[in-house]
């Protein structure tokens, strides 16, 4: 599999179509996946993500993820949208 590009919290990535906040980057080797995003603007949830060599994806293992808090600068940056 390809190493993923680089990311870091505060960056915009796409994942299965979906525009997402980087919020977080795991350390090589989580368990959890590469990253999680936060994403959905109405209700901003988060969820962890992986790289399948071509793709940002959403894992198909459980992921319980949670939601974003209106203070946190992640999601006041995705309630401005990516192009703000």
């Amino acid at each position: 599999m390809t190493e993923h590009p680089p990311i870091a919290p505060g960056d915009w990535i796409t994942v299965t179509g979906t525009d997402c906040v980087v919020i977080n980057v795991f350390k090589p080797g989580s368990p959890f996946g590469v990253c999680k995003v936060v994403f959905n603007r109405a209700k901003p949830t988060t969820h962890d993500v992986d790289w399948d060599g071509t793709n940002w994806i959403f894992p198909q293992r459980p992921d319980y993820g949670g939601y974003g808090r209106d203070g946190d600068p992640y999601v006041r940056q995705l309630k401005l949208g990516r192009f703000a």
